[in-house]
Order: C-alpha cells, then sequence, then structure tokens
C-alpha cells in the first residue's frame, strides 16, 4: 500500500509518503496553463544565461496537455482560481494532483494507494460543506488513473481518500514518528498546542488538547500571502504600469533583491515589497490576536505554511515562545502521510 498525504495549497501544491529510508515529499508551485514549450528553433544562440531554468512539466489526460509548475507564465497565461471549490475537483486540480504524484512516485503503475488530503479549516468546520468536497474528491479520486508527465506514462490505483483540516497535518508532523505513533512525551498529547497555518489563500488557526479540538481557538480566514501579492501587484501597476500575476508576486516577495523590468529599465522593488509584508503581517498579527490573545495559555505554539517562513521575524517578535517548523512549506504534507499510516494500517 502506498500512502499519500495530500495538501492541496494555493501557492504550492504538496504531496508526501513515507518509505522504509524516511519521508518523501514533492512541492509542485500551483500555476497551471494551456500552451506548449516547444519553441521550435526560436534561440538567440550562445548568448545570455547559461544555466536553463525549469521548464513545466507537460501533463497529459483526457486528450489536453497542461503545463504545470515552474516557469509556466513564460509559455501560458497562468489559472488563478482561488475560489474552495477549486479543492474539489476540475482540471487544474487534477493537473497539479497528477504532477506532484509523478515527481514523488515517478513513471510506471502505482497501485493500491490511499490518500489523506488536508482542507482548510474554513471548509472542515462546515459540516456539509467539508461532506460535500469529500465526495466530490472521492467521485474522481478513487478510480484508475490514466496519465502522462512528460510523455512518460503513469497508472494510478486510488483505494480510498479521506480528509483532515490541513493544519491537523503540522501537528502530526511535529508529534508523530514515521510509524503513526505518538513520538514526544505524553505530556504533549494531553497539553493545549496551537498551530498557525499561513498559506497562500488561508490564513488557519487550529488548536487541540488532550485529543480534542478547542473550538474556541480554531477559526479561518482568506488572509494568506495571497493578500500581501495582491498589495504588491497594485503598487506594481500604479507605479510602473505593469501587470503581475499572483504568483509572480508572490515570487518577488520572497527574493532578497526583488527587481522587475519595465520600459524605464531594471526596477528595485524592495521598499513596495517590504511595504507589502509589513501590511501583511499587521493584518495577520491582528488576526491571531483576537483569537489567542498573547497565546501565553498553550504550551506549545506552532507556526507553519509558505507565510510562516517569510514573516518569521515578525510572528515571533509578537510570541517569542513560538516556534516555526522546519520546513514549514511542506510540513502539513509530512503529517498527513504520517497520519495516513496511522489510519490506513
Amino acid at each position: 500500500m502506498i500512502r499519500l498525504g495530500v495538501d492541496p495549497g494555493f501557492g504550492n501544491f504538496k504531496v508526501a509518503t513515507v518509505t522504509p529510508d524516511g519521508v518523501r515529499v514533492a512541492v509542485v508551485p500551483s500555476v497551471v496553463g494551456v500552451g506548449e514549450t516547444d519553441l521550435g528553433m526560436l534561440s538567440i544562440g550562445n548568448l545570455g544565461r547559461r544555466r536553463r531554468r525549469r521548464e513545466p512539466d507537460r501533463v497529459a489526460f483526457g486528450g489536453v496537455e497542461y503545463l504545470v509548475g515552474e516557469g509556466v507564465s513564460r509559455y501560458a497565461r497562468p489559472v488563478q482560481r482561488m475560489d474552495f471549490l477549486r479543492l474539489s475537483d476540475g482540471p487544474e486540480l487534477r493537473a497539479l494532483f497528477y504532477d506532484a504524484v509523478f515527481r514523488l512516485l515517478g513513471g510506471g503503475s502505482h497501485r493500491d494507494v490511499t490518500l489523506m488530503v488536508g482542507l482548510p479549516v474554513e471548509v472542515m468546520a462546515d459540516r456539509e460543506r467539508a461532506r460535500e468536497t469529500l465526495r466530490s474528491l472521492k467521485r474522481w479520486m478513487v478510480a484508475r488513473h490514466r496519465f502522462a508527465v512528460n510523455d512518460q506514462p503513469v497508472v494510478l490505483q486510488v483505494a480510498d481518500v479521506k480528509v483532515m483540516a490541513q493544519p491537523a497535518g503540522t501537528f502530526f508532523a511535529w508529534g508523530l514518528g514515521n510509524d503513526g505513533r505518538w513520538v514526544r512525551a505524553k505530556g504533549d498529547l494531553k497539553a493545549p498546542v496551537a498551530v498557525c497555518d499561513i498559506g497562500f489563500n488561508t490564513l488557519d488557526l487550529f488548536a487541540v488538547q488532550g485529543g480534542e479540538v478547542v473550538a474556541r481557538f480554531t477559526g479561518g480566514d482568506t488572509a494568506g500571502m495571497r493578500r500581501t501579492a495582491e498589495l504588491l501587484i497594485q503598487a506594481v501597476r500604479a507605479e510602473h504600469g505593469v501587470e503581475l500575476s499572483l504568483h509572480e508576486a508572490d515570487a518577488l516577495l520572497r527574493l532578497k533583491r526583488p527587481v522587475i523590468y519595465t520600459a524605464d529599465g531594471e526596477v528595485s522593488l524592495k521598499a513596495p515589497v517590504r511595504q507589502a509584508l509589513d501590511t501583511a503581517a499587521a493584518g495577520i498579527v491582528t488576526f491571531v490576536e483576537q483569537r489567542w490573545g498573547n497565546g501565553r495559555q498553550f504550551a506549545h505554539l506552532l507556526f507553519t505554511g509558505g507565510g510562516a517562513e517569510v514573516l518569521r521575524e515578525a510572528l515571533l517578535r509578537q510570541y517569542p515562545h513560538g516556534v516555526v517548523l522546519p520546513d514549514p512549506v511542506s510540513a502539513n504534507a509530512v503529517g498527513l502521510a504520517r497520519y495516513a499510516v496511522r489510519v490506513f494500517g
């Protein structure tokens, strides 16, 4: 049995599995477009960049080929769906899932695959919405899938799908071993533990104590790093007349030297990036404070998600007893994979 933890984030799509050699993870930027990477004989010879950038993967299924992952914007207009329905079905979700599975498992035939899929707290807190999302996922996921990535055929047989809240994955990554068993002190399982998961389109707060979710300190919002990217897009459009996609803006937020090229030449975006990050950090900290106050009621306070790494300084300044998990981008997927070992046996 192949047990996968799946975190279908709006910024990155993550898949993890536990193997005898440890945990393996595949991370794919959540960017999909329709186009071609074959430019024929177009080139500028041996001038310019010597190291080739990674080409987007070509994912083919249902008679259509999609470009997925890094560099899509160089060949096609990226699809930028940010609604929660995108988490249940659609060609974009399928293309990302297929590409991530291919990067993790490779080509060929993979049978008896089970999935533990993470969903935002807002979705899981609404019982009917969560059930409908699970039904939608099972309708297309529990099947025999045939697709190709970069012309390499893949057959994937999915036997079962279950769902959990995405930040629960971080709790499992923190507390479970690769065999699905609790590895921390027994007292940590009884103690109050809080997880703040800052994704691209979601900000999830999740608190547990004694094996139960603490509703008072649990909630979600669409106040993730997307808001920060939108602030940068607006600033660049107003100042330079250049239009950025959400994922292009998000990538600039993470660079030490963010620059773009315009009709006026090379332009540094250091100031607008700093302003956007400061504004986002203030909004996120305000949301967290409204739910958690100073957070001193938690024995352990964990920050995770891609936004936690970018806003590390602001978060730990406000919550000095908090911890940003190692590799926070993939922590949810890793924990869901470990929990899948426990659930699926």
